[in-house]
């Protein structure tokens, strides 16, 4: 079970109350960039990844066909160990880890009133008719404040960012379709059907539901501030803890899945201890099927090295998940889920903007 919270149900949340099909626009309308807000001051005590949002050439050639929205203010980077930048290809995923493993746990441990992590997130949907389907990209951003204190109460805001065709020629089977500014998804029997608008949405405030206030996500299931900070920072406890987790789910995820993707919420945006940030890379490197690719992109421009764990499905195909890492921090940028086939396909996205503990108020709105 993923830990990434339904997309397509926030985005249907965020939708508005009407949503008539108008006539149909022209995509630079569609990808506009809105005007940027006013930055806001926040007290951080410790950043735990710091957000480079200048795009590459490549990723501002995509733009093109994508949502655009406003970057999110670059914080300082964590005061780790930095290496200079490589393009080379590690020896092996293992060797990389390792190395990633050494450079997060030089990390200072600190807390804070709130813990708070802004992502963003994105999935790739088949709409169009029949004879003519295309692929187009949903985008959300999550910005979530959880409190220390039970006496403070926890917050999260949300934004959908659209939807757009996600390649050149999904962009043409748009403009054959009508350039259609929204999509109606069929639902079960008894449920709404969700509608898919091209124009982003306001942000909006939603309380956490499924879970305490201040539970956080680990594997798809919640896990307390309490046991979060009592996790052990030794690879083979985490992993017996991990595996004991996985028992109580039932086994509906293979374990090497499960192990895979608790450790890789870990790294990326729980609130965890440097050396349980290290334990949990150390992991990773102890898993089948762990490989490297050459040095990537995430969708904000930014490069790193992706770790892939690669899985077969019961009809023979192949999909992969990237977690996609700074070689000069150790610190995480992305996870990325492909599609692998004649054409590798990019089905869905949850690429981390910022975490930091801070002691400010949550913004009114």
């Amino acid at each position: 079970m993923s830990r990434h919270r339904d997309v397509v149900r926030l985005l249907s949340e965020a939708r508005p109350a009407q949503l008539d099909r108008g006539p149909s626009i022209d995509l630079a309308t569609i990808t506009a960039f809105p005007q940027d807000a006013p930055a806001r001051k926040t007290n951080t005590r410790r950043l735990v990844l710091a957000a480079g949002l200048v795009p590459t050439a490549a990723a501002a050639a995509a733009v093109t066909v994508m949502i655009a929205q406003n970057p999110a203010t670059p914080a300082p980077r964590p005061t780790v160990s930095q290496r200079p930048a490589s393009t080379d290809k590690p020896a092996t995923a293992q060797q990389f880890l390792l190395v990633a493993a050494e450079q997060v746990a030089a990390g200072e441990a600190t807390t804070g009133r709130y813990w708070t992590v802004t992502t963003e997130h994105g999935e790739t949907r088949q709409v169009g008719p029949k004879a003519g389907p295309y692929d187009i990209v949903l985008k959300m951003t999550a910005e979530r404040w959880t409190a220390s204190s039970p006496k403070d109460k926890s917050w999260e805001f949300y934004q959908s960012l659209g939807a757009a065709p996600a390649t050149t020629a999904d962009k043409e089977a748009w403009e054959r379709d009508g350039s259609p500014a929204q999509w109606t998804e069929p639902a079960p029997k008894g449920m709404k059907p969700v509608v898919i608008a091209a124009a982003g949405g306001p942000r909006r405030l939603r309380t956490p539901g499924g879970m305490g206030p201040r539970d956080y996500l680990l594997g798809g299931q919640p896990i307390s501030p309490a046991a979060l900070s009592a996790l052990p920072d030794d690879p083979a406890a985490l992993k017996a803890y991990l595996v004991n987790r996985h028992k109580d789910t039932g086994g509906l995820e293979g374990r090497n899945d499960y192990l895979f993707n608790s450790a890789d919420a870990l790294v990326l945006e729980l609130p965890v201890t440097p050396g349980v940030r290290a334990a949990a890379y150390k992991l990773i490197a102890g898993l089948k099927g762990i490989t490297t690719l050459d040095t990537v992109t995430d969708q904000h421009g930014r490069k790193g090295v992706a770790v892939a764990y690669t899985r077969r499905g019961d009809a023979g195909t192949r999909s992969q998940t990237r977690l996609i890492i700074d070689p000069r921090t150790g610190h995480a940028l992305a996870e990325e889920s492909w599609y692998l086939g004649a054409r590798d396909k990019l089905m869905s996205y949850s690429l981390l903007v910022s975490a930091a503990w801070s002691d400010d108020a949550p913004p009114a709105k």
